[in-house]
C-alpha cells in the first residue's frame, strides 16, 4: 500500500551565482525552500522504497553552486524543478522558493515561488524544446535591410 510522503527543505542557505546587477556575478546567499510529494510505500522497510532527500541536499550544496552565473531566479527555479523530477520519477508535485538575503533592508529575504506538477513541467519542457528546435531549423536572421536613403 501507497500513500503520499513529502520532503521538506526550509531555508536552506547555499551560495549561488544569480542575479541582474555586476555585484551578483559572484555567488551570493540563497536560501532554498521546497516541498516535493508523491506516492510511496506506507511501510517502508528500504531505502528505496522511500524519497530519498541526500542526493537533493548533495546536489543544492555541492553541485549547484558550481554552475555558471544565471540572472533570473526564475531559470534557476526551474533547473532546480527539473533535478527534483529526475531524481525520483515518483515525485509528483513540487513547490520551490529561492530567496536573496541581501535584496533589502527593510525584509530579512526577497524571492520568489512556484509549484508546479510532474505533468505541467513536462509540457513546459516538451514546449521549451519545441521552440528550440524551431530556432535550431529556422534561425532567426537578425540582418535588416539599410533603410532607404533620403534624397532631396
Amino acid at each position: 500500500m501507497n500513500t503520499t510522503w513529502t520532503i521538506r527543505i526550509e531555508r536552506m542557505e547555499i551560495l549561488l551565482p544569480v542575479g541582474i546587477y555586476a555585484y551578483e556575478l559572484e555567488p551570493q546567499p540563497v536560501w532554498v525552500s521546497l516541498t516535493a510529494s508523491g506516492a510511496a510505500s506506507a511501510s517502508p522497510s528500504a531505502l528505496d522504497q522511500c524519497f530519498d532527500y541526500e542526493p537533493l541536499c548533495h546536489w543544492l550544496t555541492q553541485v549547484w553552486p558550481r554552475t555558471p552565473h544565471t540572472p533570473l531566479l526564475e531559470t534557476r527555479i526551474n533547473q532546480l524543478l527539473d533535478f527534483v523530477f529526475g531524481l525520483d520519477e515518483r515525485v509528483q508535485d513540487v513547490w520551490v522558493g529561492l530567496y536573496k538575503q541581501r535584496m533589502s533592508q527593510q525584509a530579512v529575504a526577497v524571492g520568489i515561488e512556484r509549484c508546479t506538477t510532474r505533468v505541467e513541467f513536462e509540457a513546459q519542457q516538451c514546449t521549451a524544446g519545441m521552440a528550440v528546435a524551431r530556432l535550431v531549423a529556422n534561425p532567426i536572421n537578425h540582418e535588416r535591410e539599410p533603410y532607404a536613403a533620403l534624397t532631396p
